[in-house]
């Protein structure tokens, strides 16, 4: 409300195909990936809705809705290029965002010719709490960091450094001050060798997928996830900034209509692809 702009959430695909264990778009399993036209009718439409309803206009876009971006990169990239594009929808380069859980480091270099900025769905530093979270993973985080992100990082312009790690808070699986102390240490590699380099943490605070109207509604698999407390989420953000971490916590929004980070999901079933 402050800036009078608004953010879109853009999705790449039907479902995913990485499980994530507290997302509901992981539970869907991937249904199709969906082609740069249709990426771009999301912004087109969601534009001229925001002309007709008196909102904000929109500013900034983020891949951050349904499906994986590494995991449809052609359609991905090619949107993000018209998004920028000065004859096109006039976007400015740093108010895109393409954000992905990283299946492999070749994941950073798919979407790094993007001329925009990358975020990385880190959620855990330590390897086994993420697999446990990202079931799919089949790299080391130092390797997706030091094989990915960071040479990839360091092929950009200055300007195009800017980076966040994107971390679903979920209480006492990957909200403990031991995996803030990590990320810490996780991230100093970063920090350390890439010049220029501007990271930010950003603390999304987990959406419940199991509220009355979702498809996951008592799924007995996610009785252990529960959202953190304010205060556990706050001792989390103080261990980073102590640490030196420039670190944010998401401003909730959309969860009265399930479609809150985590909560995308289509009710009718359709068949999955691998």
């Amino acid at each position: 409300d402050d800036r009078q702009r608004s953010t879109l959430c853009v999705s790449s695909q039907v479902g995913c195909r990485q499980g994530c264990t507290f997302c509901a778009t992981g539970k869907m399993g991937k249904l199709r990936s969906l082609s740069s036209d249709e990426i771009l009718a999301q912004v087109y439409w969601a534009q001229k809705a925001c002309r007709v309803r008196g909102v904000y206009p929109i500013d900034n876009i983020v891949f951050m809705g349904m499906g994986e971006p590494a995991d449809n990169a052609d359609s991905v990239v090619r949107a993000a290029e018209i998004l920028v594009d000065k004859q096109l929808f006039q976007l400015a380069p740093r108010r895109v965002t393409i954000s992905t859980v990283a299946p492999t480091p070749q994941a950073f270099w798919d979407l790094g010719s993007a001329p925009v900025v990358l975020a990385w769905s880190v959620h855990a530093s330590r390897d086994h709490v993420r697999k446990k979270l990202v079931p799919t993973t089949r790299y080391s985080m130092a390797a997706l960091r030091d094989e990915g992100l960071i040479p990839v990082l360091n092929q950009r312009s200055k300007r195009m450094r800017a980076t966040m790690l994107e971390f679903a808070l979920i209480e006492g699986i990957n909200d403990n001050p031991e995996d803030a102390l990590d990320l810490v240490d996780f991230c100093q590699p970063l920090l350390q060798n890439v010049p220029g380099i501007k990271l930010v943490v950003n603390l999304i605070p987990w959406n419940d997928i199991r509220t009355p109207s979702s498809p996951f509604a008592g799924d007995v698999t996610l009785k252990e996830f529960r959202r953190p407390s304010d205060d556990r989420v706050l001792a989390f953000q103080k261990i980073l900034t102590e640490g030196g971490i420039l670190c944010y916590i998401r401003t909730t929004r959309g969860d009265d209509e399930n479609s809150a980070c985590g909560q995308l999901a289509t009710k009718k079933k359709g068949k999955k692809q691998v």
